[in-house]
């Protein structure tokens, strides 16, 4: 894990995000000053991601996915986007992928893979980075928030209902 204590640290966080390796996770920590689990390795992602919703159950999961464009390209498969996807999709949580310029990953694609790629080579740095992932986690943190308190509102509204009919 970067950028935290422990589980405490994710405790704390309004997000559980995870990176496939350690240069993202680190990445990504600093983008967003909070903690962000490293799966070392795109196989792990689904792992790590059931891991800790099964840790976390009301904690919304992001996936932070590499782009391997050059993968794709020489063998017709991209396993950094799809095991994000899937560790995702397992744990009904969400999925980020960095955008680059126009032209960068075209022209170097196994240069421009990840978010760190993104931070450390891309044209507009880490301010790309801050901004593409804190979009993506205010939206769902607020997300999270309404799916909860519609839930307790369903909850208290039921529990009347309970109350009135155990009064007829």
């Amino acid at each position: 894990m970067v950028g935290g204590t422990g589980l405490a640290a994710l405790e704390a966080a309004p997000v559980i995000m995870i990176g496939e390796g350690y240069a993202t996770a680190d990445t990504l920590s600093k983008a967003i000053g909070q903690p962000v689990v490293s799966a070392f390795d795109s196989g792990n992602l689904p792992h790590v991601a059931r891991l800790l919703h099964e840790r976390f159950p009301d904690k919304p999961i992001i996936t932070a996915g590499d782009d391997d464009l050059a993968v794709k390209q020489e063998y017709g498969h991209n396993p950094g986007r799809e095991k994000a996807e899937e560790a995702a999709k397992a744990v009904g949580g969400h999925v980020i992928f960095q955008i680059f310029a126009p032209g960068e990953q075209s022209e170097n694609p196994k240069a421009f893979t990840d978010f760190n790629d993104l931070a450390v080579k891309g044209g507009l740095g880490m301010e790309a980075v801050e901004r593409q992932v804190w979009v993506v986690v205010d939206t769902v943190v607020a997300s999270h928030r309404q799916a909860v308190e519609q839930s307790e509102q369903q909850e208290l509204a039921q529990e009347r209902e309970q109350r009135r009919a155990m009064r007829r």
